[in-house]
């Protein structure tokens, strides 16, 4: 009798032994569960595409300050083109500014007669017309000292009677023939008689000296 005791108490706590074990065994398995569910919720398709969707936006940031210099590289172009459009216009504005200015001065050139007071006839029934310019300026000379009219063709006074002569009518030195150059009632006044090469139109000019400032004229008449 003793010994059935023994044994049913053997056998009670080996039941025991083998119920703890056993739930040992249940409770590693549940807690093996509750992590793999909690990895494959972290992993779920949701979590993924919030995943890829910070992915993307970090990759538009990143790409976003090359389309801005490129944008910004386009439009420093684009300023670079106008500025060399408006350069090159405001060449073109001034070359033609120029072109104007000197086929205006070489209008006025080609008039010597402009600005001048002219009347019918003069001082002889053989003038056509008299012209009278106040703006009229000596010639320049190179001569130095007291100044003497000299009327040979090969000094230096009768170069510059010529100038003065060329700049009152307008002929040059070239195109005109000498007809008479000699005084004109006093030691410091001259007058001329020339006639164009080309149209054979004559000319009767005064000229006076100014000293230090060459010859200068005082009246021009077209002869008839």
């Amino acid at each position: 009798m003793s010994e059935t005791r023994e044994s049913r108490f053997e056998n009670r706590d080996k039941r025991r032994k083998a119920n703890l074990v056993l739930n040992i065994l249940i409770g590693i398995v549940l807690v093996l569960i509750v992590v793999v569910a909690s990895s494959l919720m972290m992993n779920s398709p949701k979590e993924q595409a919030q995943q890829d969707v910070s992915k993307n936006d970090s990759e538009q940031t990143t790409e976003a300050p090359a389309s801005n210099d490129k944008k910004q590289t386009s439009d420093e172009d684009i300023k670079d083109k106008d500025k060399g459009k408006t350069e090159s216009d405001d060449k073109e504005s001034s070359d033609s500014d120029k072109e104007k200015a000197s086929d205006e001065d070489q209008s006025k050139s080609d008039d010597p007669f402009e600005g001048a007071k002219i009347t019918e006839g003069g001082s002889s029934a053989n003038v056509e017309k008299t012209i009278i310019n106040p703006d009229w300026k000596p010639v320049g000379t190179k001569q130095t000292g007291e100044h003497t009219a000299t009327y040979d063709s090969s000094s230096q006074d009768w170069g510059e009677m010529l100038e003065a002569i060329s700049y009152a009518t307008g002929v040059s030195k070239d195109n005109m023939t000498v007809i008479w150059l000699g005084n004109n009632g006093s030691p410091q006044d001259a007058k001329g008689t020339i006639r164009t090469k080309d149209s054979g139109v004559k000319y009767q000019v005064a000229i006076t000296w100014v000293d230090g400032k060459g010859w200068k004229p005082t009246k021009v008449e077209k002869l008839k």
